[in-house]
């Protein structure tokens, strides 16, 4: 999924497109926004689309928190799957993560993105 960073140079707003991609490995990089020391285990990623350079969670929920919200999902979503494959019912505190991590997420869309029930 693509979103954009809003970056402020010389006084202009230069939209920089971000994006979520799946990482197989251990991640030990430098955040492409505030230079930053990140370290991410597989799974999805919040990268910086032209130069794929990882993102902080810091900055992506600072300039991108749809994607940020999705990633935080994306994440809970992982580690109860994780759980369900050991146990009958996940715990209820994973799912109750799960709804909350749905809810951030269904906060940050902008309102015209969502439709009606």
């Amino acid at each position: 999924m693509k979103g954009w960073l809003v970056s402020r140079e010389k006084g202009r707003a230069i939209m920089i497109p971000m994006l979520i991609q799946c990482s197989e490995d251990t991640v030990c990089e430098t955040c492409a926004l505030c230079g930053e020391s990140v370290e991410a285990d597989e799974g999805p990623q919040l990268f910086v689309a032209d130069s794929l350079e990882i993102v902080c969670r810091d900055c992506g929920r600072q300039h991108a928190p749809p994607l940020a919200a999705l990633l935080d999902l994306a994440q809970q979503a992982q580690r109860t799957g994780r759980i369900r494959r050991h146990a009958v019912f996940p715990p209820l505190t994973s799912l109750l993560d799960l709804a909350r991590a749905a809810e951030d997420f269904a906060h940050t869309v902008p309102r015209a993105c969502r439709q009606a029930a």
